[in-house]
Protein backbone atom coordinates (compact mmCIF):
# COMPACT_ATOMS: atom_id res chain seq x y z
CA UNK A 1 0.00 0.00 0.00
CA UNK A 2 1.31 3.21 -0.15
CA UNK A 3 1.80 5.46 2.70
CA UNK A 4 -0.88 6.96 4.92
CA UNK A 5 -1.47 10.92 3.24
CA UNK A 6 0.37 12.89 5.45
CA UNK A 7 -2.59 15.84 4.72
CA UNK A 8 -6.15 15.35 6.14
CA UNK A 9 -5.85 12.13 8.62
CA UNK A 10 -5.62 13.95 12.26
CA UNK A 11 -5.92 11.65 15.56
CA UNK A 12 -9.36 10.33 15.93
CA UNK A 13 -10.87 9.78 18.89
CA UNK A 14 -14.51 10.97 19.98
CA UNK A 15 -14.50 12.61 16.44
CA UNK A 16 -13.67 11.36 12.98
CA UNK A 17 -10.92 14.05 11.38
CA UNK A 18 -10.14 12.04 8.36
CA UNK A 19 -11.23 13.98 5.05
CA UNK A 20 -13.51 11.54 2.99
CA UNK A 21 -12.42 12.67 -0.26
CA UNK A 22 -8.67 12.34 0.42
CA UNK A 23 -9.07 9.35 2.19
CA UNK A 24 -11.39 7.70 -0.74
CA UNK A 25 -8.49 8.96 -3.12
CA UNK A 26 -5.73 7.43 -1.13
CA UNK A 27 -7.80 4.05 -0.90
CA UNK A 28 -8.41 4.36 -5.11
CA UNK A 29 -5.23 4.75 -5.60
CA UNK A 30 -3.91 2.11 -3.22
CA UNK A 31 -5.77 -0.45 -5.62
CA UNK A 32 -5.39 1.32 -8.61
CA UNK A 33 -1.80 2.18 -8.89
CA UNK A 34 -0.69 -0.49 -5.95
CA UNK A 35 -1.13 -4.22 -5.53
CA UNK A 36 -4.69 -4.40 -7.71
CA UNK A 37 -6.68 -4.72 -3.82
CA UNK A 38 -6.80 -3.30 -0.62
CA UNK A 39 -9.12 -4.80 2.42
CA UNK A 40 -10.85 -2.62 4.93
CA UNK A 41 -8.45 -4.64 7.28
CA UNK A 42 -5.61 -2.84 6.00
CA UNK A 43 -7.10 0.20 6.06
CA UNK A 44 -7.80 -0.45 9.90
CA UNK A 45 -4.79 -1.67 10.36
CA UNK A 46 -2.35 0.95 8.90
CA UNK A 47 -4.62 3.84 10.47
CA UNK A 48 -4.06 2.44 13.98
CA UNK A 49 -0.15 1.50 13.51
CA UNK A 50 -0.12 5.28 12.72
CA UNK A 51 -1.97 5.92 16.05
CA UNK A 52 -4.95 7.72 13.99
CA UNK A 53 -7.24 5.96 15.66
CA UNK A 54 -6.83 3.73 18.80
CA UNK A 55 -10.23 2.28 18.74
CA UNK A 56 -10.83 -0.58 16.10
CA UNK A 57 -14.25 0.01 16.00
CA UNK A 58 -14.00 3.41 15.40
CA UNK A 59 -11.77 3.06 12.42
CA UNK A 60 -13.90 0.64 10.91
CA UNK A 61 -16.63 3.82 11.21
CA UNK A 62 -14.67 5.30 8.85
CA UNK A 63 -13.91 2.62 6.45
CA UNK A 64 -17.41 1.96 6.05
CA UNK A 65 -18.16 5.74 5.25
CA UNK A 66 -15.22 5.97 2.67
CA UNK A 67 -16.19 2.54 0.92
CA UNK A 68 -19.95 3.73 0.64
CA UNK A 69 -18.52 6.55 -1.37
CA UNK A 70 -16.55 4.26 -3.48
CA UNK A 71 -19.51 2.78 -3.92
CA UNK A 72 -21.32 5.56 -5.08
CA UNK A 73 -18.28 6.59 -7.30
CA UNK A 74 -18.86 3.18 -9.12
CA UNK A 75 -22.77 3.24 -9.54
CA UNK A 76 -22.38 6.75 -11.35
CA UNK A 77 -19.65 5.76 -13.74
CA UNK A 78 -20.21 2.36 -14.55
CA UNK A 79 -17.53 0.62 -16.37
CA UNK A 80 -16.24 3.79 -16.51
CA UNK A 81 -14.86 3.13 -13.38
CA UNK A 82 -11.93 1.26 -12.66
CA UNK A 83 -12.74 -0.33 -9.23
CA UNK A 84 -15.04 -2.82 -7.44
CA UNK A 85 -15.97 -3.25 -4.37
CA UNK A 86 -16.36 -7.34 -3.16
CA UNK A 87 -18.05 -8.23 -0.47
CA UNK A 88 -18.68 -5.31 1.45
CA UNK A 89 -15.07 -4.51 2.30
CA UNK A 90 -12.44 -5.22 -0.27
CA UNK A 91 -12.24 -2.56 -3.00
CA UNK A 92 -10.24 -4.47 -6.38
CA UNK A 93 -9.32 -2.74 -9.58
CA UNK A 94 -10.98 -4.27 -12.41
CA UNK A 95 -8.19 -3.81 -15.11
CA UNK A 96 -4.31 -1.80 -15.17
CA UNK A 97 -4.63 1.88 -14.71
CA UNK A 98 -3.40 2.03 -18.43
CA UNK A 99 -7.19 1.23 -19.48
CA UNK A 100 -8.24 4.06 -17.43
CA UNK A 101 -6.23 6.45 -18.46
CA UNK A 102 -8.02 9.58 -18.01
CA UNK A 103 -9.35 8.10 -14.63
CA UNK A 104 -5.95 7.77 -13.86
CA UNK A 105 -4.50 11.23 -15.03
CA UNK A 106 -7.56 12.85 -12.83
CA UNK A 107 -6.50 10.67 -9.73
CA UNK A 108 -3.39 11.42 -9.55
CA UNK A 109 -4.04 15.29 -9.99
CA UNK A 110 -5.74 14.93 -6.71
CA UNK A 111 -3.00 13.37 -4.87
CA UNK A 112 -1.19 16.60 -4.33
CA UNK A 113 -3.62 17.17 -1.59
CA UNK A 114 -2.34 14.15 0.07
CA UNK A 115 1.29 13.95 -0.38
CA UNK A 116 2.22 18.08 -1.10
CA UNK A 117 5.82 17.19 -0.50
CA UNK A 118 5.93 14.63 -2.93
CA UNK A 119 4.01 16.55 -5.01
CA UNK A 120 6.54 20.00 -5.04
CA UNK A 121 9.54 17.43 -6.07
CA UNK A 122 8.41 17.58 -9.77
CA UNK A 123 8.57 21.47 -9.68
CA UNK A 124 6.22 24.49 -10.31
CA UNK A 125 5.96 24.05 -13.80
CA UNK A 126 2.63 23.45 -14.54
CA UNK A 127 1.70 23.88 -18.44
CA UNK A 128 2.13 20.41 -19.48
CA UNK A 129 -0.23 19.52 -16.85
CA UNK A 130 -2.72 22.04 -17.79
CA UNK A 131 -2.50 21.29 -21.59
CA UNK A 132 -2.88 17.84 -21.21
CA UNK A 133 -6.33 18.49 -19.09
CA UNK A 134 -7.77 20.92 -21.41
CA UNK A 135 -7.26 18.15 -23.63
CA UNK A 136 -8.96 15.87 -21.79
CA UNK A 137 -11.58 18.66 -20.90
CA UNK A 138 -12.41 19.26 -24.97
CA UNK A 139 -12.73 15.53 -25.61
CA UNK A 140 -15.23 14.68 -22.75
CA UNK A 141 -17.48 17.75 -23.78
CA UNK A 142 -17.02 17.04 -27.27
CA UNK A 143 -18.08 13.08 -26.15
CA UNK A 144 -21.06 14.51 -23.80
CA UNK A 145 -22.57 17.26 -26.08
CA UNK A 146 -23.47 15.87 -28.96
CA UNK A 147 -23.69 18.60 -31.78
CA UNK A 148 -22.09 21.22 -29.63
CA UNK A 149 -18.38 22.40 -31.46
CA UNK A 150 -15.21 23.08 -28.93
CA UNK A 151 -13.14 25.28 -29.45
CA UNK A 152 -9.64 25.81 -26.96
CA UNK A 153 -8.12 29.19 -26.95
CA UNK A 154 -5.05 27.79 -27.91
CA UNK A 155 -2.65 30.24 -25.43
CA UNK A 156 0.25 28.32 -23.79
CA UNK A 157 3.97 29.34 -23.49
CA UNK A 158 5.12 28.65 -26.84
CA UNK A 159 2.36 30.64 -28.30
CA UNK A 160 1.41 33.30 -26.16
CA UNK A 161 -1.66 34.81 -27.48
CA UNK A 162 -3.14 37.74 -26.56
CA UNK A 163 -6.80 38.87 -25.55
CA UNK A 164 -7.65 40.79 -29.01
CA UNK A 165 -6.35 37.77 -30.65
CA UNK A 166 -8.99 35.15 -29.01
CA UNK A 167 -11.46 37.88 -29.08
CA UNK A 168 -11.88 37.98 -32.41
CA UNK A 169 -11.77 34.41 -32.86
CA UNK A 170 -14.57 33.73 -30.71
CA UNK A 171 -16.67 36.53 -32.61
CA UNK A 172 -15.84 35.05 -36.02
CA UNK A 173 -16.57 31.81 -34.57
CA UNK A 174 -19.92 32.45 -33.37
CA UNK A 175 -20.94 34.98 -35.63
CA UNK A 176 -20.68 38.07 -32.83
CA UNK A 177 -18.99 41.06 -32.84
CA UNK A 178 -16.53 42.47 -31.28
CA UNK A 179 -16.64 45.04 -28.15
CA UNK A 180 -14.40 47.50 -26.57
CA UNK A 181 -11.64 44.91 -25.83
CA UNK A 182 -9.03 47.70 -24.98
CA UNK A 183 -11.58 49.49 -22.49
CA UNK A 184 -12.50 46.33 -20.97
CA UNK A 185 -9.92 43.70 -19.87
CA UNK A 186 -5.99 43.82 -18.79
CA UNK A 187 -3.12 45.01 -21.17
CA UNK A 188 -1.44 41.84 -20.18
CA UNK A 189 -4.33 39.56 -20.57
CA UNK A 190 -3.88 35.90 -22.07
CA UNK A 191 -7.34 34.47 -22.44
CA UNK A 192 -8.77 36.43 -19.62
CA UNK A 193 -9.91 33.23 -17.84
CA UNK A 194 -11.37 31.28 -20.90
CA UNK A 195 -9.65 28.17 -21.58
CA UNK A 196 -12.50 26.65 -24.09
CA UNK A 197 -15.59 27.59 -26.04
CA UNK A 198 -18.16 25.49 -26.51
CA UNK A 199 -21.61 26.23 -28.33
CA UNK A 200 -24.24 24.87 -30.20
CA UNK A 201 -24.60 26.35 -34.02
CA UNK A 202 -28.01 25.85 -36.20
CA UNK A 203 -28.29 25.67 -39.86
CA UNK A 204 -29.41 29.54 -40.05
CA UNK A 205 -26.13 30.79 -38.81
CA UNK A 206 -27.64 33.53 -36.46
CA UNK A 207 -26.39 34.83 -33.35
CA UNK A 208 -28.42 33.45 -29.90
CA UNK A 209 -27.57 30.09 -29.40
CA UNK A 210 -26.22 28.35 -26.44
CA UNK A 211 -22.50 29.52 -25.37
CA UNK A 212 -20.64 28.17 -22.62
CA UNK A 213 -17.29 29.98 -21.45
CA UNK A 214 -15.04 26.97 -19.81
CA UNK A 215 -12.10 27.42 -17.39
CA UNK A 216 -10.17 24.02 -16.91
CA UNK A 217 -8.19 24.68 -13.77
CA UNK A 218 -5.94 20.81 -12.67
CA UNK A 219 -4.22 22.47 -9.84
CA UNK A 220 -4.73 22.42 -6.16
CA UNK A 221 -5.37 26.41 -6.70
CA UNK A 222 -8.63 25.51 -8.37
CA UNK A 223 -10.91 27.18 -5.81
CA UNK A 224 -8.76 30.56 -7.20
CA UNK A 225 -10.04 30.12 -10.04
CA UNK A 226 -14.35 29.75 -9.52
CA UNK A 227 -15.26 33.58 -10.98
CA UNK A 228 -13.17 32.67 -14.45
CA UNK A 229 -13.95 33.06 -17.10
CA UNK A 230 -15.86 36.71 -15.96
CA UNK A 231 -18.76 36.85 -17.83
CA UNK A 232 -19.15 40.53 -17.02
CA UNK A 233 -15.85 40.60 -18.79
CA UNK A 234 -16.78 38.36 -21.75
CA UNK A 235 -20.58 40.59 -22.64
CA UNK A 236 -18.38 43.62 -23.10
CA UNK A 237 -15.35 42.25 -25.32
CA UNK A 238 -17.72 40.63 -27.65
CA UNK A 239 -21.07 41.52 -28.06
CA UNK A 240 -23.26 38.45 -26.99
CA UNK A 241 -26.60 38.71 -28.72
CA UNK A 242 -27.79 36.60 -25.18
CA UNK A 243 -25.11 36.25 -22.21
CA UNK A 244 -23.18 33.23 -22.61
CA UNK A 245 -23.30 30.71 -19.59
CA UNK A 246 -20.02 29.73 -17.54
CA UNK A 247 -19.12 26.33 -17.28
CA UNK A 248 -15.84 24.95 -14.74
CA UNK A 249 -13.59 21.72 -15.22
CA UNK A 250 -11.46 19.91 -12.68
CA UNK A 251 -10.20 16.68 -12.05
CA UNK A 252 -11.56 16.44 -8.37
CA UNK A 253 -14.42 15.09 -6.61
CA UNK A 254 -16.39 17.04 -4.02
CA UNK A 255 -18.55 16.00 -1.51
CA UNK A 256 -22.40 16.84 -2.22
CA UNK A 257 -22.98 20.14 -0.07
CA UNK A 258 -19.21 20.99 -1.74
CA UNK A 259 -20.86 20.28 -4.98
CA UNK A 260 -23.80 22.39 -4.56
CA UNK A 261 -21.98 25.24 -2.84
CA UNK A 262 -18.96 25.49 -5.60
CA UNK A 263 -21.90 25.40 -8.20
CA UNK A 264 -23.82 28.50 -6.96
CA UNK A 265 -20.43 30.34 -6.93
CA UNK A 266 -19.94 29.53 -10.70
CA UNK A 267 -23.57 29.77 -11.94
CA UNK A 268 -23.15 27.68 -14.32
CA UNK A 269 -21.61 24.27 -15.03
CA UNK A 270 -19.69 22.19 -13.13
CA UNK A 271 -17.74 19.17 -14.54
CA UNK A 272 -15.64 17.40 -11.56
CA UNK A 273 -13.86 14.17 -12.17
CA UNK A 274 -17.54 11.83 -12.05
CA UNK A 275 -18.78 14.31 -15.01
CA UNK A 276 -16.09 15.00 -16.75
CA UNK A 277 -15.74 10.72 -17.17
CA UNK A 278 -19.02 10.17 -17.55
CA UNK A 279 -18.69 9.27 -21.27
CA UNK A 280 -16.82 6.02 -19.84
CA UNK A 281 -20.12 5.13 -18.87
CA UNK A 282 -20.77 3.81 -22.03
CA UNK A 283 -17.87 4.43 -24.02
CA UNK A 284 -15.23 2.11 -23.18
CA UNK A 285 -12.35 4.44 -25.27
CA UNK A 286 -13.92 7.40 -25.53
CA UNK A 287 -10.55 9.20 -25.90
CA UNK A 288 -8.23 9.56 -28.34
CA UNK A 289 -4.93 6.84 -28.62
CA UNK A 290 -2.99 9.91 -28.88
CA UNK A 291 -4.63 11.83 -25.83
CA UNK A 292 -4.27 8.39 -23.90
CA UNK A 293 -0.91 7.85 -24.87
CA UNK A 294 0.10 11.31 -23.57
CA UNK A 295 -1.47 10.72 -20.35
CA UNK A 296 0.38 7.36 -19.58
CA UNK A 297 3.63 9.25 -20.64
CA UNK A 298 2.84 12.13 -17.84
CA UNK A 299 1.75 9.40 -15.06
CA UNK A 300 4.28 6.91 -15.09
CA UNK A 301 7.15 9.07 -13.51
CA UNK A 302 5.33 10.48 -10.73
CA UNK A 303 3.47 7.23 -10.35
CA UNK A 304 6.88 5.71 -9.84
CA UNK A 305 7.80 8.14 -6.50
CA UNK A 306 4.55 7.91 -4.84
CA UNK A 307 5.38 7.79 -0.92
CA UNK A 308 5.01 3.68 0.39
CA UNK A 309 4.26 2.14 3.40
CA UNK A 310 7.91 1.35 5.19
Amino acid sequence: MFALPTKGFQRSVNKHNVDLTICGDWIEACALFGDGEVTGSDIVDLLRENEVYESQDFAWELVNTVFAHVRERQRVLGDGYPLRVQAGTRVVATMPWQDFAPYAFCLLLSLPRAYPTWWRAFGNDFTAQGQLFEDLTAESVAATFGGWNVHKTGWSVATPNRISSIVGEIADLLGEVTGDVVRWSAAKAKEAGLDMLCFRPFTDGRVGIPVMLFQCASGMDWRNKLHAPEIRVWTKIVTFASEPKKAFAMPFTLEVDDFRNHTNVINGLLMDRDRLLAPGRTQALWTTPALNEQLCRWIEPRLATLPQTE
